[in-house]
């Protein structure tokens, strides 16, 4: 294969990657707390060792070596649900129990279950700064959940969400649109004790974090990207045309 060949196909890869991850950023555009996910590239050479010239033998080529989250706050969209909040800073999250052990989120649009027990949207419980779920019972009256998580009701204080941040937060396993876990220790666990609780994590009661997705932006990049991705195919068909010319003409010549 010829070194223009590897380069397109190289090209075509990524932007094939581009397109599953534009699509992905879309499909959540309306979900809340996700984090827009981008692409990181770099570049490497490869050997071709069949190239009939030396300054050939060595092909630069683009690969996709992985993704990371804009961790910038969404906006803050009000609903005056009592049992809807937002965090309104970056780098933190509610800590909710799933099957797999403690994760985390930034999606605040919490219920109540029929046993009133404070719960997630997906039905996971959410966790207290005591690492307990929460309970509400009809006598509880209004809910209460102050800036720093503390949650009253009527007849008093029932408990504080466990909010926690993390220096780095592209180190946390996605395991859901807008569910994380923590980081892995050596042997591939999560390390929970990498977390830190926050004590006064600025939450808003009765608003939900909406997805930092720019739907204008990521429908602009998708067509730049068929755009490219259209024109590199174009390039490889030129090519394949001019190799199958080059061998019908060396055939006539032998012939």
């Amino acid at each position: 294969m010829e070194n223009v060949s590897y380069i397109a196909l190289s090209r075509q890869k990524t932007l094939r990657s581009m397109m599953n991850n534009i699509s992905q950023n879309l499909a959540n555009m309306n979900t809340t707390g996700y984090k827009e996910q981008r692409m990181m590239f770099t570049d490497w050479v490869a050997k071709n060792k069949d190239a009939p010239f030396r300054g050939e033998r060595e092909i630069s080529l683009v690969q996709d070596i992985s993704q990371y989250r804009d961790t910038t706050v969404g906006n803050i969209e009000h609903t005056n649900s009592p049992l809807d909040v937002a965090l309104s800073q970056p780098d933190m999250f509610f800590a909710v129990e799933t099957p797999s052990g403690t994760q985390y989120t930034r999606s605040g649009n919490f219920n109540l279950d029929p046993g009133g027990q404070l719960i997630t949207n997906d039905g996971y419980p959410v966790l207290s700064d005591a690492g307990q779920p929460l309970f509400f019972n009809e006598a509880d009256g209004q809910i209460e959940i102050k800036g720093d998580g503390t949650i009253s009701t009527d007849i008093g204080q029932v408990g504080k969400l466990q909010v926690v941040t993390i220096d780095n937060v592209q180190e946390m396993k996605v395991t859901g649109n807008t569910l994380y876990r923590a980081p892995d220790n050596a042997d591939g666990n999560p390390n929970n004790a990498a977390m830190e609780l926050v004590e006064n994590p600025g939450i808003v009661q009765g608003a939900l974090e909406k997805s930092n997705v720019n739907s204008i932006g990521a429908m602009t990049q998708m067509i730049d990207v068929l755009r490219t991705y259209q024109s590199v195919t174009r390039s490889l068909e030129s090519e394949n045309e001019r190799m199958r010319n080059m061998i019908n003409k060396l055939g006539d010549i032998r012939a």
